[in-house]
């Protein structure tokens, strides 16, 4: 694909009036990932703010409503360069985009600092969606390990990424800020027990859950509480976090909706087992698993229950939503593909032993593994299996996406990386630990947690 390049001070004037996300989009003929990565670029240069990125973000407006996929025209490509329908190529992210033309305007005075990522919201598994698609470079050949932090317990939470920052906790019940590029810690908040949610970052704050059974909201920079949240049981469901909601499971079975300020809750469902899966949400609709074997689409504005699909074993891991079908794994063996909007099966498939982990989809394929220590990558149309791929323990690791490339760990103690095609592996790094956390692609490096104490950052 021919290299575009784009005036900078067009660019800004247009990210200053009112136009919308999908009207820029449609200006520019680029899709929503190229306009993020043209932001950010501005951003960096200080030719934007913080503040315009979020007033187009929250502006609205969809891919589809640009794009269709050439080949199948699915249309909802708002954060894939690979149609995950059917695998065609519908953009490719260039590194160069902006052709300079104006002077850098003066530094801004503002006191929050501007993310590292334009992304305001970083949620486990890359989005609200859940889908463990990241849209980023990752490493495509193994090179070095940038650095390694040291805890004194179990890391299965999965690192969230914000403000130069990476976020995680231990089991030896910290939770831990540290710095991207160089791993040395800036703040950490003791808890009482383990933890193992993996936290959520949003607008200026962190958001975990406890073995104590509490919700903490936490200043992102600072590590200042803002408030907690109790509940009756520990908390490992990750948070799903909007401008105003916080959305979590506990181990005493309820799906709690909490406002942002000042965590107050408006609703609370109770499920018939307890709830480690993360809550998955697609608009007004959202979703999550629970112990008692169930999959529940909800109203998220209510809470009220829209339907249920029944497994024969428990759901802990989270379900991903793409298009209008929703995939999950249960410990009865199965992924599933459900229908969005009735939750009827479109498809399951058999593969051998419990799934714990949260499927990955994009590529036209969803991407999991089981207690038998495989992956698969099966067709996200019909369920049909495209490939597998042996590890020597079990896979409790939900499977990151970036860049053609699945990145996962296992009891085997490597962090395993496979071509999202041919299921070939790239390569594998290996700890001294078992490998539960999932992996969090940032540009060009993979952040995850080890059995062995330690956070990795690998390149």
């Amino acid at each position: 694909m021919a290299k575009r390049t784009f005036s900078a001070k067009e660019l800004v004037d247009a990210v200053k009036s009112s136009l919308s996300k999908a009207e820029l989009m449609s200006k520019y003929t680029v899709s929503a990932t190229e306009l993020e990565s043209l932001l950010q670029k501005l951003m960096k240069a200080q030719r934007i703010t913080a503040q315009d990125v979020e007033r187009i973000r929250s502006s609205g407006g969809s891919a589809a409503n640009v794009f269709e996929c050439p080949e199948c025209g699915w249309g909802d490509m708002a954060d894939l360069d690979q149609c995950p329908e059917c695998g065609a190529i519908v953009a490719k992210i260039q590194e160069e985009l902006i052709e300079d033309d104006v002077e850098p305007a003066e530094p801004s005075m503002e006191k929050q600092p501007v993310p590292s990522s334009i992304r305001d919201f970083m949620i486990f598994r890359g989005g609200l969606s859940r889908t463990g698609y990241y849209p980023s470079t990752g490493v495509r050949q193994l090179s070095e390990m940038k650095w390694k932090f040291k805890t004194q317990g179990w890391v299965s939470s999965t690192p969230a990424i914000a403000y130069e920052t990476v976020y995680f906790g231990s089991w030896d019940g910290t939770f831990y800020s540290v710095a991207l590029d160089t791993g040395i810690l800036k703040w950490s908040y003791k808890t009482h027990g383990p933890i193992t949610s993996s936290p959520a970052v949003a607008l200026g704050r962190v958001y975990f859950g406890t073995s104590g059974g509490n919700l903490s909201s936490l200043d992102a920079l600072t590590g200042k509480p803002y408030w907690k949240f109790g509940t009756d049981g520990p908390i490992s469901s990750s948070p799903a976090v909007t401008a105003k909601m916080v959305y979590f499971g506990g181990a005493d079975g309820v799906l709690y909706s909490v406002a942002t300020k000042p965590g107050v809750v408006t609703w609370a469902f109770k499920a018939g087992g307890l709830i480690s899966s993360s809550p998955a949400i697609s608009g007004s609709f959202m979703c999550f698993g629970s112990y008692d074997g169930n999959l529940y689409g909800l109203d998220r504005a209510s809470g009220k229950v829209k339907w249920v699909c029944k497994t024969a074993g428990p759901i802990s891991g989270a379900p991903a939503i793409g298009g209008q079908a929703i995939y999950f794994g249960s410990w009865d063996g199965n992924a599933y593909a459900v229908d969005m909007n009735t939750g009827q099966v479109r498809w399951k498939f058999r593969s051998g032993s419990k799934i714990a982990c949260s499927p990955g989809i994009g590529y036209g394929k969803v991407f999991f593994g089981n207690w038998e220590g495989r992956m698969f990558a099966i067709d996200m149309k019909t369920g049909q299996e495209a490939w597998r791929h042996e590890t020597e323990g079990p896979i409790a690791s939900s499977p990151a996406l970036a860049y053609f490339s699945v990145y996962f760990g296992s009891a085997d103690r490597s962090l395993h990386v496979l071509d999202v095609n041919t299921g070939k592996p790239k390569w594998k790094f290996k700890t001294e630990g078992s490998i539960n956390s999932s992996p969090a692609v940032f540009e060009d490096r993979v952040y995850f947690g080890s059995d062995d104490g330690n956070l990795y950052a690998i390149a």
